[in-house]
């Protein structure tokens, strides 16, 4: 009977991880990956200049010397093998995370194989009803892989009795964890150092040896990565200083608070475990408890998100404690209806199946299945911007000519889909380093693009500007109107993310419209 819920819930999340995986266009933080990933294949290096394009993420906030030297590099070579086998694709570019979430499950369950049958059927119930854990494991990005590397870890850590040859593994994975995300590994770090110190000092004691096997291959090996990918040694290491102490306070609580809307977990239970260890002197629910109110502030005092432009708390530096919040909430159903006899399953579908408990009814999701509407969208999928963007840039626009998108973040999507133009005016500072030498069109306002591609409401900015520049004699005529809703409502975070079309919304502001340069007939 375990056997074949394991396998259910295993096949299952198979299902949720690679079913229509390549159906969206990928968004701007894949595409940026994405193409970096070209890059890797045409030069074996990040480079961010692809053929006559330019990867310049915020003005090329992540680059020195012309090449991506701030994000950590094992998930972009991991996407350039992948094109490199299976093609260039969205499906390929996300196929090593779906990869690594299903071996992710393959561990949670293969860890659980000894519990009760009613512990691993609550947490199979609450892993298959975490959509979150799925829809970040189908990006092209690093969460799926620093997400299962933390996992591995904190299994060998769970079991180590201060052996060398589990000091190794760790650290070898701790290496790839690394590699995959700078700050996953610190947080998980400092998490298990906190751990180890408060109660397993007593029970492992340390040999030098297991030091050294523990410390030095990580110290060589993470010093070799950061001589090369180091954030501080481009301008993107400087959004790390730019909040106050305040502001990180404010942002450990926006964190906490989203890790419930985002449905990471589920409040109120985690709410009851801190009763629970409290009233039991429960070591195992404070452990858990400790580890997850760590992580969540290291994360929060240095994450490189600024608070003056958004509401929400940037809750992907945090997927790697989704298992955590699932083990949790499992821990505490089990306790909670001991010696009910069908309770914990009442209770367990209504925590993990809906949203009820997280508090559905006021946010702004409503209440809901949320693992209802996520297999419904998998089955039928709506369109999204970036592709019907990218067919019209293939049909209408020639090699060659120029576009310029906006929002400015948008360009990469169709950079991906439709390489053929020139996507231009990423920079605002013609001094660029590493880039004073190019073509005008690449710089913003040096000269007119032959389109310009613009996504929702900042049309009306365009217009402002537009009608400057007519006076000045360049004119723009409106070309075409993509009647689709412009957002691109797909990303993961549940909190920006819609499970059906859009479909009452203003065509004038809220489509996307595309203009063309008039260019006037020598008399």
């Amino acid at each position: 009977m375990r056997f074949a819920i394991a396998l259910s819930a295993l096949c299952l999340s198979a299902y949720f991880l690679f079913v229509n995986l390549g159906h969206y266009a990928l968004w701007d933080d894949e595409s940026v990956s994405a193409l970096v990933a070209e890059g890797i294949q045409r030069t074996g290096d990040t480079s961010v200049i692809i053929g006559h394009n330019i990867v310049a993420y915020r003005g090329g906030l992540l680059v020195r010397d012309g090449k991506d030297r701030s994000t950590p590099p094992l998930s972009t070579y991991l996407t350039a093998a992948s094109f490199s086998i299976f093609g260039v694709s969205a499906w390929s570019a996300r196929l090593p995370s779906a990869c690594f979430g299903l071996a992710s499950v393959a561990l949670l369950l293969w860890w659980l194989r000894n519990h009760s049958l009613r512990t691993q059927v609550i947490f199979s119930l609450a892993l298959l009803g975490n959509v979150s854990f799925f829809l970040f494991c189908r990006q092209a990005r690093y969460y799926a892989a620093a997400l299962f590397f933390s996992a591995a870890i904190v299994y060998i850590y769970s079991r180590w009795r201060g052996s060398w040859q589990g000091a190794l593994g760790m650290a070898i994975i701790g290496i790839f964890l690394f590699a995959a995300n700078y700050l996953a590994y610190a947080a998980l770090t400092i998490c298990l150092i906190v751990d180890y110190c408060f109660w397993q000092r007593g029970k492992i004691a340390l040999s030098w040896k297991v030091l050294i096997v523990l410390a030095l291959p990580q110290s060589l090996a993470i010093a070799m990565i950061s001589l090369v990918w180091n954030p501080f040694g481009t301008g993107f290491g400087g959004y790390v200083t730019k909040n106050s102490l305040l502001d990180r306070l404010e942002l450990f609580f926006w964190n906490l608070r989203d890790l419930n809307s985002a449905e990471f977990l589920v409040a109120p239970l985690v709410l009851a475990a801190f009763f629970m260890a409290w009233k039991n002197k429960d070591q195992l629910l404070t452990r858990m408890l400790v580890a997850l109110l760590t992580y969540t502030g290291l994360v929060s005092l240095v994450s490189p998100q600024t608070l003056f432009n958004t509401t929400v708390a940037d809750i992907r530096y945090l997927v790697p404690l989704i298992p955590l919040g699932i083990a949790l909430e499992t821990l505490v159903v089990v306790r909670l209806t001991k010696g009910f006899q069908m309770l914990w399953l009442a209770v367990a579908l209504l925590a993990f199946e809906t949203n009820v408990i997280n508090g559905g009814p006021f946010l702004a999701s409503g209440a809901r299945s949320t693992i209802a509407e996520f297999s419904r969208e998998l089955l039928s999928p709506p369109p999204e911007p970036y592709s019907l963007a990218a067919n019209w840039v293939v049909q209408n626009v020639k090699p060659g000519e120029s576009v310029v998108v906006l929002p400015d973040y948008m360009v990469y999507p169709l950079m991906f889909k439709a390489p053929h133009p020139v996507y231009g005016w990423q920079f605002k500072n013609v001094d660029k380093p590493g880039f004073r030498d190019l073509e005008d069109i690449h710089f913003e306002g040096r000269v007119p693009p032959d389109f310009f591609i613009i996504f929702g409401p900042v049309v009306s900015d365009f217009l402002k500007a537009s009608s400057q520049w007519s006076r000045e004699g360049c004119r723009y005529e409106h070309f075409a109107t993509i009647n689709t809703y412009w957002k691109d409502l797909y990303r993961p975070e549940l909190f920006w993310r819609t499970f059906r079309p859009v479909l009452q919304f203003d065509p004038n502001w809220e489509a996307i419209q595309i203009f063309r340069r008039i260019y006037e007939e020598p008399r």
